[in-house]
């Protein structure tokens, strides 16, 4: 792998220096798509120059609510080229939700798949910012439900624009996105993220995955989240590799696309990697082209997994805010329970309560320092007291507990916020709770997480009524699924009459954590209960 100089990494850059040196290779794969470096930065190029003819220039934020798609890559590379500011926003959102992040970003520009168009119609009057809505890949126009104020675009007709590099003046230190990341005592919050941040996260993912030029790196997570569009779209350019595009995880077709593509890389979540290992043995399980698999954290059995499916496994931690920071070494055997050593561009360490370095074997919190610049977020956008606050004493705290050994390894040991991930997604128990408190019978509620089957977390709420009034599990559920995202929607739902709380009258989640599922507890996967997406 090449590695370039400071001021060569933008994004822009390497495509248009990839694009040069190895023109015809194949950048990218899906379905019947093949795609290559040079064609890869011509469309781009026309997307840039269509945008810039739109008014869109340096620093503008552009919000994408899209799905994995041909018109996500050229939307990331062009508005990259431009210096714009993409911000990817999970598809799962909608209502007020949806509304904060397009409003908190400042987007003047949101791109919309014509599916999800409906969910933009709906908060139109609250999104004041935005001036232009590009549909993609096209819808009419007139008829989309959109009023006056906006200016409706085809994506399709970005194309139209010349293939030539966009004039432009980006600079490494230049935001390229800002991603949402959960909120736990306050909203969202969105992480800048620089050019060079990119860079740096795809380098290191080429040094621990051991990316080659025949690679061919195979995603199916959403693009909107950093790990797909770092660590394989953007980790596959740095290799002169080839990225192989998933729709989506299904568990039916993930070892047919990974075989049908020869992928030799994959990253997958941890609610995937045990679903995979729960398949029931096929004798050809092995036979598959995957060298490595990336995946956090293992289940106990990560060693009949790898010798099953022939592979190599490698685990890691990170965060939006930081990238990926501690990775167990390739030519290292994993110690079970770990979570890898501290990478090159970081220093990880153990803190207790008060910022004093803990000693083997202590739990205490994750710490991060970069070694280099940018190695770490620049900032939470618009919210510079949540900024001094997790980067307390020069260190990001990432709110979550581990310890370290005599080794340097390092474990996780649980979350210290009150953030829940379910399926491989966020969930901020703040804005959950925001939306049933807003139904007009509930007076109270807690949200927290209950330890799932496939190994992360699922969502309780814990209801307190107002007097006199009645309301069932599947009603409030309901209510839930109309206002916020799919994966958020409580699994378990229980009405009680009073909370534990501190005498500063907080509630203590960490009691109602411990009573766990209970007899009065309502289980919406046992009642059947089919949520809308």
């Amino acid at each position: 792998m090449r590695e370039y100089k400071f001021e060569e990494r933008t994004v822009g850059n390497i495509l248009e220096d990839k694009a040069k040196t190895i023109r015809g290779k194949v950048y990218f794969l899906h379905g019947d798509m093949r795609i290559s470096y040079q064609e890869m930065n011509a469309r781009s190029n026309s997307v840039a120059n269509s945008l810039i003819g739109l008014g869109i220039k340096k620093g503008d934020k552009v919000c994408m609510i899209m799905g994995n798609s041909i018109e996500f890559l050229y939307a990331y590379f062009a508005l990259a080229k431009i210096g714009a500011v993409m911000v990817p926003i999970n598809i799962a959102l909608k209502g007020n939700l949806l509304k904060y992040q397009i409003d908190n970003s400042d987007s003047s520009v949101v791109m919309v798949d014509s599916d999800l168009v409906d969910r933009v119609v709906f908060i139109q009057e609250e999104i004041k910012k935005v001036k232009t809505i590009i549909i993609v890949p096209e819808a009419d126009e007139k008829k989309t439900g959109f009023g006056p104020q906006f200016d409706i675009k085809k994506f399709n007709h970005l194309y139209d624009g010349p293939p030539k590099s966009p004039t432009s003046d980006v600079h490494f230190y230049d935001p390229i996105a800002i991603i949402f990341t959960s909120g736990t005592t306050g909203p969202s919050k969105g992480a800048i993220l620089s050019h060079a941040h990119y860079y740096i996260v795809a380098c290191l993912a080429n040094q621990y995955m051991r990316y080659e030029e025949n690679s061919i790196l195979y995603s199916c997570l959403p693009l909107f989240h950093a790990n797909a569009s770092t660590l394989s779209a953007l980790g596959a350019m740095l290799a002169g590799a080839t990225y192989a595009m998933g729709k989506r995880f299904s568990l039916t077709t993930f070892w047919n696309e990974i075989r049908s593509y020869q992928a030799t890389h994959t990253n997958v979540l941890a609610s995937i990697f045990p679903l995979l290992w729960r398949q029931p043995p096929r004798e050809d399980d092995a036979k598959n082209p995957l060298k490595v698999m990336n995946t956090a954290p293992l289940i106990p059995e990560f060693e009949q997994f790898e010798k099953r499916f022939g592979l190599k496994l490698v685990t890691m931690f990170g965060t939006t805010e930081t990238g990926i920071v501690l990775v167990s070494p390739f030519d290292e055997k994993i110690k079970p329970g770990t979570c890898g050593k501290p990478l090159s561009a970081y220093d990880v360490r153990i803190f207790d309560d008060y910022d004093v370095e803990c000693g083997p074997r202590v739990t205490g919190e994750i710490v991060v320092r970069g070694k280099e610049p940018y190695a770490q977020m620049d900032s939470y956008y618009n919210n510079p007291e949540a900024t001094v606050k997790v980067f307390r004493n020069s260190w990001y705290h990432t709110g979550d507990f581990g310890y370290r050994d005599e080794d340097g390894f390092f474990y996780f040991v649980d979350r210290k916020k009150d953030a829940l991930r379910r399926r491989g997604e966020n969930i901020s128990s703040f804005e959950v709770e925001g939306v049933i408190n807003s139904h007009p019978k509930v007076l109270e509620s807690a949200v927290f997480a209950i330890p799932s089957e496939l190994g992360e977390d699922e969502v309780k709420a814990v209801v307190i009524l107002k007097k006199g009034e009645s309301l069932t599990p599947e009603e409030l559920v309901s209510y839930c699924n109309d206002r916020m995202a799919y994966f958020a929607v409580p699994r378990y739902v229980e009405f009680r009459e009073d909370f534990p709380k501190t005498p500063t009258a907080r509630v203590e989640k960490y009691k109602l954590r411990e009573e766990g599922v209970t007899k009065d507890t309502w289980d919406r996967e046992k009642a059947g209960y089919k949520l809308k997406r």
